[in-house]
């Protein structure tokens, strides 16, 4: 038990930071180049796919660190009754110290029927512009469909039309995972702003999950346009899987030289 409470105020303490990309990005999906929007998930569907976490039953506690300043911390409970939700909050610092942002989310979410899951996520943004305290309120809906060999999705962020100081407006992400063996998964992701037929940003991953409780990640993802003002990115991670206690690395690596790589960790616990 004293284990346990450990696990947990430590999960608590890390986290994760976004990207240029609209809205927060957790750790796995950051290392896969920001293309799980169609996978099934862990406690990274607080922040991505509200309905990516509920073709299982779970309860678990996720934080993740990212280098200097930025942390989240999520609890996931899909398993004490039909409708699974989440909680998480995060809180991101660049090296401007002017500009800081920290967010709270909760997520319900339910099957539908064997295949199809849905799922909404409100949200609280708070920080700091220019000096200046601002916040808002907002909800993003999902929608997963799962087979045996495939999954694709659908999120609808910013239902009520987000908040431009945040940079976070309206839009839409699509996504699909395909796995084989039950060991290789590849997956792709295309986000677009709400009305807009075409995609500002793709991304795409690769998992391979040993049988020897490691999983190797990576991915890429640019964004449509001229490079100085739409870079890309590689990425790659690694975790190292338990029953009960997991840790995961990410790193992703700018295209442009003016840009360092950030560098992510994580701790999860299944209880």
């Amino acid at each position: 038990m004293k284990f346990r409470l450990l696990v947990c105020v430590t999960s608590l303490l890390i986290s994760s930071w976004g990207w240029t990309y609209s809205d927060f990005v957790p750790l796995k999906e950051r290392a896969q180049g920001h293309s799980l929007t169609g996978a099934l998930q862990g406690n990274e569907s607080v922040y991505s796919n509200p309905a990516g976490t509920l073709f299982t039953e779970a309860y678990t506690v996720d934080g993740t660190f990212a280098f200097p300043k930025s942390f989240s911390a999520s609890i996931v409970d899909t398993r004490t009754n039909s409708i699974g939700g989440g909680i998480g909050y995060f809180k991101e610092q660049g090296g401007d110290s002017s500009v800081m942002t920290q967010g709270l989310r909760l997520t319900l979410g339910s099957r539908i029927n064997q295949n199809l899951a849905v799922g909404i996520a409100g949200k609280a943004v708070w920080g700091v512009r220019s000096g200046n305290e601002m916040n808002f309120k907002d909800a993003d809906a999902g929608f997963l469909w799962n087979a045996d060999f495939a999954s694709v999705g659908m999120v609808i962020r910013n239902l009520g039309g987000g908040s431009s100081d945040f940079k976070q407006e309206r839009e839409t992400s699509l996504g699909a995972r395909v796995g084989y063996s039950q060991a290789v998964y590849i997956s792709g992701s295309a986000h677009s702003k709400f009305g807009k037929v075409s995609p500002y940003e793709y991304g795409f991953g690769f998992e391979y999950i040993s049988p020897w409780h490691f999983s190797l990640m990576g991915g890429y993802r640019f964004q449509v346009g001229q490079a100085v003002q739409n870079p890309s990115y590689w990425s790659t991670g690694i975790s190292f899987l338990s029953p009960r206690l997991s840790a995961h690395y990410a790193v992703e690596f700018p295209q442009l030289a003016s840009e360092e790589a950030s560098h992510l960790l994580g701790l999860s616990m299944a209880f």
